[in-house]
């Protein structure tokens, strides 16, 4: 197992959630964006679906915003949207492997940043180092009895 699977079993509270995803969604994604997902993306989506440590609001809404943020301000093809905070920013996904590690990195962002400051703005190393953050934040905020999913 590795080490993002093994941190999201281990805090599967914050993770399994609703509507999981498909292969076949996820395919179809990937196709109309022109883009990989990451495994580990993949694997958590239909795994566990949604919930408060994905940190993914959901794909519908991240294929209809990266493809707005391409056309409007330019954001890179090789970005994604993974949640639009609206006017407190963007949470984006670079499906391209960072050259030094070999992941693919998170950028917290402002929109104003896109697409010439993005080296300026808040950098995750990775997917699981995003969701830590996330858990974190939400942590600080929900009542234990939401943390939960409960059908």
């Amino acid at each position: 197992m590795n080490n993002f699977r093994e941190f999201v079993t281990k805090n599967e509270i914050w993770f399994r959630g609703k509507c999981p995803e498909t292969d076949a969604s996820l395919d179809r994604v990937e196709r109309e964006l022109n883009i990989k997902l990451p495994s580990e993306i993949r694997w958590l989506l239909k795994e566990y679906g949604y919930w408060h440590g994905t940190g993914i609001s959901n794909i519908e809404e991240s294929v209809e915003v990266t493809k707005n943020a391409r056309a409007h301000v330019q954001l890179p093809n090789n970005y994604i949207v993974l949640y639009d905070n609206q006017d407190n920013g963007v949470i984006l996904l670079n499906t391209e492997l960072d050259s030094v590690r070999g992941e693919h990195q998170v950028i917290d962002s402002g929109w104003e940043s896109i697409p010439e400051k993005l080296n300026n703005e808040t950098l995750y190393p990775n997917f699981m180092a995003y969701t830590k953050i996330v858990i974190k934040t939400e942590a600080d905020f929900l009542d234990e009895e939401y943390v939960e999913y409960k059908e």
